[in-house]
Formats: C-alpha cells, sequence, structure tokens
C-alpha cells in the first residue's frame, strides 16, 4: 500500500509523510509516499485538495476555503480518499483519519502522541465528512515560552483542529527575553540575553512552521501607537525613559493637559487622533509593515493597552474613542485592500472600545475587517452568557476617560449586543482562560468544566470562534482542559467516556485514581468563587476538608504512578504528584493567612517560590513558572502590606 500526494503544497506534503510515519509505526511496515495519480483499483490511500479531486471531493462546502476548514474521508473502490478544502485540511483530515484507528495527540510534544498497534489499514466503509463550527481556533502567544514550546505547539495544533497562529508585537522578543533570561529563577542554568537578530530569527522559524502546516498567521496587535512615533513597540509593557521629540511630543494624546508616554510605557500610550500628522504616521507604519510582510494572513491594528487615556485635546474633543477608532480603521481598510487584498485587519473591542462606534459607520465594503471581543475584565466563575453572574445594569456611554470596566458578565454581554455584528464567521473573541484564571481555579481544573458552556456562548452570541490568549505551557496538571477546548472548536461534544479515554491514554490502568483525586478536588474545594481575590483558592469553610483530602491521596497517587509503563504515563504521573504537592502548600499558606498567622503564610509562600524554581526542569514544558511566579510577587507584596 502506498500514499499518493496529488499536489506539492508543503501542508499536503506533511500530511502524506504524517501518515506513513504514523501508520508505519502502528503496523510496525514501511510505507511509502509517492507523487500521486487520480485513485485507481489498487488499495492505496489519496490525499489532495478538494480542487486536485473534483468530484470526489464534492460535499464539502465552505464560505471561504481560504479561511474555513473541511475535510472527508471517502472510501472509492480498493482505496482511500482523504481530501480537504484547502491544504491545512488535508493533513488535518490525516489526523482525522488516525484518530478514528485510535491515535491521539494528548498535549504537544512526542510523549502525548499514542499510536496503538493494528494489523491491518483499514481503507473501506468510509464516508466522513467534518466540518467545523467554528472558523477561527487558535492560539495566542503570552507567558515565556522556549523556541521548541512554540515549535511543538504550532506542530500540535492541526491534531487537534486548530487552525490559527498568533504571533504578538511586530516582533516576539518580550515574551522569548522572558523565558531565555529567566529573570525569576536564578536557579536556571540556561539563563542568556538575546540580541534582536535573535528575536527575529526565532519568529521566522515559527512563521514558517506555521506556514509549513498551512495555518493561519495573525500578528502584531500591540505597538502601533509606540512604532508611529519611533518608540519600542516589542519590548512589552517597560518603561522608556529615552528622548522625545517636541514635534512628536505634540502626536501625544492630551491628558489632564499634559502630553506624556502614558505611565512611561510607550506600548500604553494613546495618540492625538484630530491631528491628521499622529493618523497619518499611525496609518503609514501599519501599512509599512503590511507591505513588508505578505506571508501575515490576518493583521491586528489595536490601539494602546490601557483604558482611559484617550486624548482630550479640542482637536479631539468632537468624537469619541471608539469614533476615532472607527475613523482610522475605515482609511486602513480602503488603503489596505489596495495594498493587500487578501489580507485581513482584526480590530478590537476592548477597554474603552467595547462600545462600538457613535457617529462613524464602520465600512464593510472591502469584507477585510474581522471584529475581535476580549472581555478581559470578565467573570471565570460563571459563563460568559450566566444571566446570574452579578446584576445587569443599564448601560450608559461614558464620557471620555471615565469608563468603568465591566466585572459582570451580563455587562459584557450588553456591550458586545450593541455592536449588532451580523458577519458571525468574520469575528471571533480573544479570552484569556489559560492565563488570566488559570490560578484561581487550581490550574485549570475548572476549566473543563467551563469551556462547554463558554464555547457553546461564544456561538449563540453570534461569535465565530476562540483565539487564547494562552501561556504555551497550559498542559498542568493534566491537559484535558486545553485538549477539550480543540475538539470542542472543532464541533466534537464531549462525553464523560471521551474524558475516560483521555485520562487512561495518559495515565494508563490506574486512570481512575487520577480522576477520584481531581474530581474529589473539585468536589471539596466547592464551586468557583464569583470575583475572589486570586489567592483565595478555596472557601474558607472548606479549607479544613480540602487539606485532609490532598494529604489523604498522597500514597495513593504515589502507588499508582509506580505502575507507569510508558513515557506518555510516566510524565501524566509526575506532573499530577508535582500538583498534588504545589495544592498543599498553597492551601497552607491560605489557612494560615486566614487563620492571622502571617508570618506562617509568608514562610509557606517562600517555600512555594522554592519549589517552584527548583522543580522547573521537571515541569517546564506543561507548567509556565514565569506566570506563577509573577502571582506569587504579587501575593507576597499583598499579605507583606
Amino acid at each position: 500500500m502506498d500514499i499518493h500526494i496529488l499536489e506539492t503544497d508543503p501542508a499536503v506534503e506533511l500530511a502524506g509523510y504524517e501518515l506513513a510515519r504514523c501508520l508505519g509505526e502502528m503496523t510496525s511496515r514501511q510505507i511509502k509516499v509517492v507523487e500521486g495519480r487520480r485513485p485507481g483499483p489498487q488499495p492505496d490511500i489519496y490525499l489532495g485538495t478538494a480542487e486536485s479531486l473534483g468530484e470526489i471531493a464534492d460535499l464539502l462546502d465552505v464560505d471561504d476555503p481560504r479561511w474555513d476548514d473541511a475535510y472527508t474521508l471517502r472510501s472509492v473502490d480498493e482505496s482511500l480518499v482523504i481530501a480537504g478544502v484547502n491544504p491545512r485540511s488535508v493533513l488535518m483530515g490525516v489526523y482525522g483519519y488516525l484518530r478514528e484507528l485510535g491515535a491521539e495527540w494528548l498535549w504537544p510534544g512526542a510523549d502525548g502522541e499514542v499510536l496503538p498497534q493494528i494489523d491491518q489499514v483499514p481503507l473501506h466503509g468510509f464516508d466522513i465528512v467534518a466540518v467545523p463550527p467554528n472558523r477561527h481556533r487558535g492560539v495566542c502567544m503570552a507567558g515565556a515560552p522556549a523556541l521548541e514550546h512554540v515549535l511543538d505547539m504550532v506542530e500540535w495544533m492541526p491534531k487537534v483542529g486548530l487552525n490559527t497562529y498568533f504571533l504578538q508585537f511586530q516582533v516576539a522578543s518580550y515574551f522569548w527575553r522572558l523565558w531565555y533570561e529567566h529573570d525569576l529563577n536564578p536557579t536556571w542554568s540556561q539563563r542568556r540575553e538575546l540580541t534582536d537578530e535573535e528575536c527575529e530569527q526565532m519568529d521566522r522559524q515559527v512563521i514558517c512552521a506555521v506556514k509549513e502546516r498551512g495555518l493561519l498567521l495573525h500578528q502584531v496587535g500591540h505597538g502601533w501607537t509606540a512604532a508611529a512615533l519611533g518608540l519600542p513597540s516589542s519590548s512589552g509593557w517597560v518603561i522608556y525613559d529615552g528622548p522625545i521629540a517636541d514635534s512628536d511630543r505634540e502626536l501625544l494624546a492630551q491628558v489632564n493637559g499634559k502630553r506624556e508616554i502614558w505611565g512611561g510605557v510607550p506600548m500604553n500610550t494613546e495618540l492625538c487622533y484630530g491631528n491628521p500628522e499622529a493618523r497619518r504616521r499611525l496609518l503609514q507604519s501599519v501599512l509599512d509593515y503590511a507591505r513588508e510582510h505578505p506571508e501575515v494572513d490576518a493583521l491586528h491594528f489595536w490601539l494602546s493597552d490601557a483604558p482611559n487615556n484617550h486624548c482630550e485635546c479640542e482637536l479631539c474633543r468632537d468624537y469619541g474613542p471608539w469614533d476615532w477608532y472607527a475613523t482610522l480603521l475605515n482609511e486602513l481598510s480602503a488603503r489596505l485592500n489596495e495594498l493587500a487584498p487578501e489580507m485581513k485587519i482584526v480590530f478590537l473591542a476592548y477597554h474603552d472600545l467595547l462600545w462600538p462606534p457613535e457617529k462613524v459607520k464602520l465600512d464593510l465594503s472591502n469584507n477585510n475587517l474581522i471584529i475581535m471581543f476580549a472581555p478581559i475584565t470578565r467573570c471565570y466563575a460563571h459563563r460568559l452568557a450566566a444571566p446570574d453572574c452579578g446584576e445587569e445594569h443599564e448601560l450608559v456611554r461614558p464620557a471620555r476617560n471615565e469608563m468603568q470596566m465591566p466585572t459582570d458578565n451580563p455587562d459584557l454581554v450588553q456591550l458586545w449586543r450593541l455592536w449588532d455584528w451580523s458577519d458571525r464567521p468574520n469575528s471571533f473573541v480573544f479570552d484569556y482562560h489559560f492565563i488570566r484564571p488559570w490560578l484561581g481555579d487550581r490550574l485549570s481544573l475548572y476549566l473543563a468544566e467551563l469551556m462547554p458552556e463558554d464555547i457553546a456562548d461564544f456561538a449563540e452570541l453570534g461569535l465565530g470562534g476562540l483565539v487564547n490568549c494562552a501561556t504555551e505551557r497550559i498542559f498542568y496538571p493534566t491537559g484535558w482542559p486545553y485538549y477539550l477546548t480543540a475538539r470542542l472548536l472543532w464541533g466534537e461534544l464531549a462525553s464523560p467516556e471521551d474524558r475516560r479515554r483521555y485520562f487512561t491514554l495518559a495515565y494508563g490502568e490506574s486512570a481512575g485514581i487520577a480522576q477520584y483525586f481531581l474530581d474529589g478536588l473539585v468536589a471539596v474545594n466547592g464551586a468557583s468563587i464569583h470575583h475572589p481575590q486570586w489567592w483565595q483558592q478555596v472557601e474558607s469553610s472548606r479549607l479544613p476538608e480540602a487539606r485532609s483530602f490532598v494529604e489523604a491521596q498522597r500514597t495513593n497517587l504515589e502507588d499508582a504512578a509506580a505502575h507507569a509503563i510508558s513515557e506518555t504515563q510516566t510524565r501524566s504521573w509526575q506532573l499530577l504528584l508535582h500538583y498534588r504537592e504545589l495544592v498543599s502548600r498553597f492551601l497552607d499558606a491560605q489557612y494560615h493567612r486566614e487563620c492571622g498567622a502571617v508570618d506562617e503564610a509568608m514562610a509557606e509562600l517562600e517555600g512555594i517560590k522554592q519549589f517552584v524554581q527548583q522543580t522547573e526542569p521537571e515541569t517546564a514544558r506543561a507548567l509556565d513558572a514565569y506566570v506563577l511566579l509573577v502571582c506569587l510577587e504579587q501575593l507576597r507584596r499583598l499579605w507583606a502590606d
């Protein structure tokens, strides 16, 4: 049996070689990849797009084959055809076929791959069409990743049906440096500084990996207002103490009578949008970038990353922030349509800009605008559309620089509905499940319950998917919540049996013990707390029971871990044992804090910090220690006051 690839696109070629690799391991046979021809009588597998396979793929129907995904697995005579509406869909179809044979990819990296042994490669009886309901199914770089973490994530994405990768900033140097400089863990032996050229090279490697798989590439977002003034635009939320020319200072937003860099952070600084020169320089920086980066599919055009900092001068007073944003978007849309007609612009509803334009109508005639709803201040104890998440208030458009960020979900949902955005494919949620509530929900336990509800709400609200603003390392203590999110976005409803299968593949014959521990921990902790302080992991009244439960499970988990028979199972149990220890320490710290024993609580925090630092080599691929250590330092300062 051979695998025929019917076109030379990199993603289709990769699909062929991945299928040959996996089937070879599953059957212990060598399987060849050959340049294909149309399916004939021989029992082979044929891979190609709907364009190359014609009537064989005639059931595949999507709005836009460049942006939408779909594949079919179809038995034709003695052969099997795997066809997709685009090259990445062919690759996803290959992984879908392998999943039909029992294969799975539990998390990024080789030890997350599970390939069962089979006697024969089945080719008959397939007539499957898979069309995900969400166009946008993505990952946005955040946290502190190494290059290998990002490349592992990109490699994993099509295996679970994700199609979008978002590199923030013009160069993602801010995130790269968080990992390689490793400032929060002096025990890390491989700390080093990166040059700008090294950061750019790592970006290029990620982009190559994205393009090799035919995935959609999103870029930039933050930093445009800084770039327009020649200020640092990729260094993140850092203080700039360099000079500013008087001519440039006139382009800064005037707030409280002053034109200054907002809080000293260029990326958080707005411009004087009533000044034509400020608008010209801002848009020119975006267009120059678009011209130099034709590989970008979706270019994010955001303003500053701070609220209530918009210009109050006479030139700007006639329009609110939302109307100046719409003015900029309309001009950018028209000019980008001429320069790069295939490139989309992503704009955001976020901070002050959660409100839709009031006086300026968005021009949608170029069909190149995608709206991104970013409810960063939402509550994660409730699903997004939960009516009982606080009270719904009458919304009144705020005066300039008097925005009160909504914290109850009904208010955020009201704001989204005001947009009246009917173009679902050109919209998505940019949410923070796997980085903001990550600590408060016991490091991803409750997210497995929240994600199905949230993703259903996104669809009901007319939003076309989700891009996770998340650390790349969010597979702790288990990869189930993130894996589940990917499959839900593809349209698969997860059952208790799906969860049992995942845990069995991850933990082996003792998977029930792992499930009992995690489920029992949720039960004794109680429901998520509405707007808790992040450190308040458990309701006070439940602390004694939670501490006792976690300690009682130590021996059970250690005994089960001793029966691991594969690298996959060994890793799963190591992380779960580490997690049990971390939870135990957190509960002790909270207990002492609530009993008024501040010194003991502070000592516990220091112990947690050292534990996380010393064990980072064991957990680095699954747990973002940088994010955890930042929060521990915030907690130390809070408790010290």
